[in-house]
């Protein structure tokens, strides 16, 4: 009995030592929005591409499911040649980069995630603000990629379909 005390306070001891990491995603808790969005401008300017900045977190499954769309073999070439993403983490709290959201625009209040759109030359395009990427794991790969269309195509935001 002694033993298999040892034994699980040993076990605990060693697990609770053990450094743990978040859960991987799309959303870097240690990015710099501002700098990413600054960054992600310029490249848009450079290469005339949209700029596509999501609201969300790494906690949220419709901005996962959104993020393996955009990666998904339907979208991510289209995504790639014509847009310059930027994922922004709202944090645990729904609050952190707050003020970025609003300086773009971008109301969370239908929930995440929610993104902003703009031209090469920083001329706002549209936003999501009546939640039209929130219900994302509703929606397929092609769904996600005729939305980008519609935006490039005819600088629209449309609910994916």
């Amino acid at each position: 009995m002694k033993l298999t005390i040892a034994f699980f306070a040993t076990l605990l001891l060693a697990f609770a030592q053990t450094p743990h990491t978040a859960t991987p995603g799309p959303y870097r808790a240690d990015a710099d929005a501002r700098k990413d969005l600054a960054a992600a401008q310029g490249r848009a300017r450079a290469d005339r591409k949209f700029v596509m900045v999501i609201f969300g977190a790494n906690w949220c499954e419709d901005c996962r499911v959104l993020h393996r769309s955009l990666d998904s073999p339907e979208v991510r070439g289209y995504a790639e040649s014509h847009f310059e993403v930027v994922s922004v983490d709202i944090g645990d709290d729904g609050k952190k980069n707050g003020d970025v959201a609003q300086n773009l625009g971008v109301s969370l209040d239908k929930g995440v995630p929610a993104a902003a759109f703009f031209a090469w030359d920083g001329t706002p395009v549209g936003r999501t603000n009546s939640g039209e990427l929130e219900p994302s794991r509703n929606y397929k790969p092609a769904q996600i990629l005729r939305f980008l269309q519609q935006i490039v195509d005819h600088q629209k935001i449309t609910t994916p379909k």
